[in-house]
């Protein structure tokens, strides 16, 4: 009697493991996400039951064998279940979910790149760096301010707005046809709120969906929209980009760059329609096949020749090695220098600039004057392991072996002085190196860094953006000031702002004098393929306590003075509160 018994309870469980084989194999086409979840939670239960019945022979099983496989058996059914969602999120109802969160995705395609000084790989930058949220039920997104709370991104009625659209390239977007990029991307764990989530909520939410409560912060950037506004309005509508920095810290004050784009135009409203999700693909399409490149940040991604404002770098390291013993330490400017032979010399954008500069001359006025031959004599004397390694400390590596950017908070690109260690073994790449041609690529943000340096007594900070994150009055995050090296001696540093403030005062550079204050600056033009020079600026104020550190290139806008300078000029002049 009693065998028949156990025979009869195990039909049973066989009878309920088929129904939760039928639950869960229906439940694989069901839309119904809360009946999905509540087959499988039966289905996976009724699963069990023939399966632990195998365990119950009618002699008293080992107690230990028992044990372990039971818990064989609750961890093969976990992985069934995980597998079973999977399955139905990425099979049977794959097409309704992406119908129901954006319509259908496209693939990213590759940004053209239109010139060499701005690569395409980096002009893929802000497809690559796109995350996807988490999968929570967030009633409240964070907000995103400015440093003085000024609201930059915000939640209505179910979607992002960004009331100031030219941040789209720092602010990024939150799309639910084309996921998150920038800010919203790096820091969604603190502006959707899944950071507060405990490790085991936050798998929930990830394998199965379910809302949860979290706790979404608010963000605090470093950028000064007035000074962002600034930067905007002087650069107009040229290609090109503005990087302003506090050189103390590292905050990132300003970070403009144009072409830029709307990021509202790629947002779906809720609930969306087939002609919302059509607009918003026409949209995408058009920034992506621009041969301009709109959704490039050029200010921290566009990589260009640095032209003369590298021979800031190069003074620097003659100074700081001891090639120089000081500013004064004599220099010559000849028209021409011959550097290795068979190749062309280094010639001086100036016919006879030795009558500018005096023939012999000193750094104050070689630097002033953009002496070239003067700057390649400088490289050639420092040797290129030692040129390299100063280059390094600024944070200008190799392309084959190039570390990552030092900002973190958005997409970025790491400048390099070359493409290889051994291009600066000749001696004519050295030269054409140290005076800013050669194969170095920066970007504007590299070079503010570069000014920064030597406002800071010669340590470099890292830059950031985001100052803090909270949750209601509770600050989550906060970003203090990170050194990451010292570059050069805080000597050299003083020497150099002296050699900057000359630029000004006699030199190219001095266009860019303000009121009232005293403005060290190098000015820069870079050659490109096209014949039309990009246009560079850089420059700190006040040369004695220096709080600005700021970087200009305006590509194809010829000399620096030109372009660049009034740009910078006009910004500084902003941040200063100078009457221009």
């Amino acid at each position: 009697m009693p065998h028949s018994s156990s025979s009869y309870k195990r039909i049973i469980a066989w009878i309920g493991g088929a129904l939760g084989l039928a639950l869960l194999v229906s439940g694989l086409f069901i839309r119904d996400t809360t009946q999905w979840r509540l087959q499988l939670l039966a289905g996976i239960w009724l699963l069990s039951l023939p399966l632990r019945s195998l365990n119950q022979p009618a002699a008293q099983p080992c107690g230990e064998a028992s044990g372990f496989y039971r818990l064989m058996l609750v961890f093969g059914l976990a992985f069934a279940a995980v597998g079973l969602q999977l399955a139905r999120e990425q099979v049977t109802q794959a097409g309704a979910i992406r119908a129901q969160a954006t319509g259908l995705f496209q693939p990213v395609p590759e940004l053209p790149a239109s010139d060499d000084t701005i690569r395409p790989a980096d002009r893929t930058a802000l497809g690559s760096e796109r995350t996807w949220p988490v999968a929570t039920s967030v009633t409240g997104r964070g907000n995103i301010l400015d440093r003085i709370g000024t609201l930059l991104a915000t939640s209505e009625a179910g979607r992002r707005v960004y009331p100031y659209p030219d941040l789209g390239q720092i602010i990024g977007f939150n799309s639910r046809l084309y996921g998150l990029t920038g800010i919203e991307a790096q820091f969604d764990d603190y502006l959707s709120g899944a950071g507060s989530l405990a490790p085991l909520e936050l798998l929930e939410a990830r394998l199965v969906g379910s809302g949860v409560d979290v706790a979404a912060a608010d963000l605090q950037l470093t950028l000064d929209l007035n000074l962002q506004q600034a930067a905007q309005a002087a650069l107009g509508e040229r290609a090109g980009a503005v990087a302003l920095l506090d050189p103390q810290t590292g905050a990132i004050l300003a970070l403009a760059s144009y072409p830029r784009f709307d990021p509202n135009q790629l947002l779906l409203p809720d609930p969306a329609t087939e002609e919302d999700v059509a607009r918003v693909q026409a949209v995408w399409q058009e920034l992506t096949e621009r041969a301009d490149s709109p959704l490039l940040n050029r200010a921290t991604q566009g990589r260009y020749p640095p032209g003369s404002v590298i021979k800031t770098l190069t003074a620097a390291a003659a100074l700081d090695s001891a090639v120089l013993a000081n500013p004064q330490s004599s220099i010559t400017c000849p028209n021409r220098l011959s550097t290795e032979a068979g190749a062309p010399p280094v010639v001086n954008a100036v016919e006879n600039l030795e009558r500018s500069t005096g023939n012999p001359s000193d750094l104050h006025r070689v630097f002033a004057f953009s002496c070239n031959t003067a700057f390649a004599q400088l490289g050639l004397a420092l040797g290129p392991e030692r040129f390299g390694d100063y280059a390094g400390r600024f944070g200008l590596g190799f392309a084959d072996n190039s570390a990552a950017a030092d900002l973190r908070d958005i997409p970025a690109a790491a400048g390099t002085i070359a493409n290889t260690a051994d291009f600066l073994q000749r001696p004519v790449a050295l030269a054409d190196t140290a005076f800013g041609q050669g194969q170095a690529l920066v970007t504007p943000l590299d070079m503010a860094q570069m000014v920064a340096v030597i406002a800071n007594n010669g340590q470099l900070l890292r830059p950031y953006l985001v100052q803090e994150a909270r949750v209601g009055s509770e600050v989550v995050y906060r970003a203090e000031p990170e050194p990451l090296r010292q570059v050069i001696s805080a000597e050299a540093a003083q020497q150099m702002r002296a050699v900057m403030q000359t630029s000004v005062e006699i030199g190219y550079a001095g266009p860019a004098a303000l009121p009232g204050v005293t403005v060290g600056a190098k000015t820069g033009t870079a050659e490109t393929p096209r014949g039309v020079p990009h246009s560079w600026f850089v420059a700190i104020a006040p040369v004695e306590q220096p709080r600005f550190a700021i970087a200009v290139v305006v590509e194809y806008g010829g000399e620096g003075s030109q372009a660049a300078l009034p740009v910078a000029r006009q910004v500084l002049a902003t941040a200063l509160g100078v009457q221009q």
